[in-house]
Formats: structure tokens, sequence, C-alpha cells
């Protein structure tokens, strides 16, 4: 019976904790805004799906991830982009745009300045939106005047496409590392709280020419959802497909395909590693190792 413990179920046990691991929201942990970015490890974060250094006019545009998470207070984002540095007096804005579970918009907004870049909490500029484009925005709050908000940056972010070729960036350590804010914004400049159930889905994008501007570099369609389970948040990768806003019960008719694979092959695959094992103690002659 040894042999079918460790030969059997540890092995399958190992495959579905690996699997399990890939499907499990990331629960919501403290993150001191302080410019030091460690305690963001393992955050839902949202890589940009274009790739290294796809927007060139202005290169200083090019984002390259953002990151969520959230507690019953307020919402945690970060931001990077590509540049260590924004000489010349130039700046660039990064915007999160906000879907909540009654559909009401917000777009939230940080610039990024000055050579080494830093975002500073005066840049921050909440505005709410008719629709998900924000084409017709109207101002919540900016700055200090966010009752509660945190603002912190450095250039010590790690590059998600550390290695590429091509020297398109500017600043310091450009090829490693990269500008990023960390923002704390209370739920009360959002609305109030999602509700237990409820999400918010975020998406990220640059607005090099202003907030009223279209976005030069984002994430698509693709974003982080954050979700309300009693009280406690959950944040993970997802597309608006994945989730219905409202309820954590979506369709399977609206889930990601992938998604579906994914949990049912996590099944299978665990039943066929009872079934191998249940086989081997079938075997004449078996023995314990």
């Amino acid at each position: 019976m040894k042999s079918f413990l460790s030969r059997g179920w540890a092995i399958t046990f190992v495959v579905f904790l690996v699997l399990l691991i890939q499907v499990i929201p990331i629960m919501a942990q403290g993150i001191t805004i302080d410019g030091s970015f460690s305690d963001w490890a393992g955050k839902a974060a949202m890589v940009d799906p274009q790739g290294a250094d796809d927007e060139t006019s202005p290169s200083r545009a090019d984002i390259t991830e953002f990151r969520a998470d959230a507690s019953s207070s307020g919402l945690y984002l970060l931001m990077a982009w590509d540049d260590t540095g924004f000489a010349g007096g130039q700046s660039t804005t990064a915007g999160i745009t906000l879907q909540t579970a009654g559909n009401a918009y917000y777009r939230i907004y940080a610039t990024a300045q000055g050579n080494p870049g830093s975002v500073p909490l005066s840049s921050l500029d909440i505005n709410s939106c008719t629709n998900a484009t924000c084409q017709n925005q109207t101002d919540v709050c900016t700055g200090s005047g966010c009752s509660g908000a945190q603002a912190g940056s450095g250039t010590s972010w790690v590059d998600p496409f550390s290695g590429r070729a091509g020297p398109d960036c500017n600043g310091a350590n450009w090829g490693t590392q990269d500008t990023a804010v960390e923002l704390y914004i209370p739920w009360s400049h959002f609305g109030g709280a999602p509700g237990n159930g409820q999400f918010v889905f975020l998406q990220l994008g640059s607005y090099p020419s202003g907030p009223a501007q279209a976005s030069k570099d984002n994430t698509g369609p693709n974003g982080v959802a954050c979700r309300n389970h009693n009280g406690t948040f959950q944040c993970y990768r997802s597309t608006p497909t994945v989730v219905t806003l409202k309820s954590f019960a979506a369709s399977s008719a609206r889930m990601n395909p992938a998604g579906v694979a994914g949990a049912s092959g996590l099944i299978i695959l665990f039943c066929a590693g009872i079934g191998a094992g249940l086989r081997w103690l079938r075997v004449p002659g078996g023995k314990d190792a």
C-alpha cells in the first residue's frame, strides 16, 4: 500500500495542485504604499499582451503591465511604464478604466515624469465616465483632493520583457527596470465597494496626449477582475466574458473556453490518476516499495 500512495496518489495529488493553482483567485494581502514594490509579488497581473516596445509614437507612451488587489476599504493598483526617465519636460499619462457591477465607469489617471521617473500623488486624476470609452468624463477628484488616496513610485519595478533586443526606451537601466506607481484609492471614490458576490473589472491604457484622447497602448479586452466574497476580495486575470460582473456564477456560454477546458482537464487528470492507482493495486504480485 505504501507504493500505491507514493506512486499513484502522490503523483496525482501533485498534478492536481499544480493545475488548481492556475485557477484559484489571488486573495487580497497587505500592501504598503511606499514606492518599494516587493509586496506586489504574486498579485493579479496583466502584462501588455502586445509585447515589448509595441508603442513607438511616442515611445514614452509604452506601458508594460498593471496589477490590482483590493480590500473591504479600497482598491490597490500598480501601473508600469517602459521608460525609467522622462527628460526634457516630457511626461506621459496612463489610466485604468474601472467598470462596476452596476455598469458605471471610472478612469483613474496617473502621470509619469522627471528623470529618474516618478509619479506624484498630485498627478492622480479620477473621473467618472458615461460609457466604457470614457469619451465624456466628469471629474471626481484630483491629487490630495482624493480623500484617503495614497501614491508611491520609483524605477525599481522589474521589466516583464527584460532581455529584449531593441533599445527603444529612455532612462537608466531601461532594459531591466520600469517606472511604476502604486496607488491606494478608497472605494468611496467609485460609489462604494462592490456588494457581496459582485465584481469590478479593470483595464489599462496609455494616454500621452491627455485624458480626453484615445489610448495609444492598452491591454485590449484583457484585464483584472476583483470580486467581493463575503468581505474578502479576490483578484485575478480575466476578460469581460469570463465573469458576470453582477454575480460569480457566470454561465458556461459566457465563460472563456480555455477556462472551461482547464477546469475539465483538472477533473479528468485527477480521475485518471485515481484509476491508474487502482489498476496498480490489481496487478498480480504487487508489492510495497
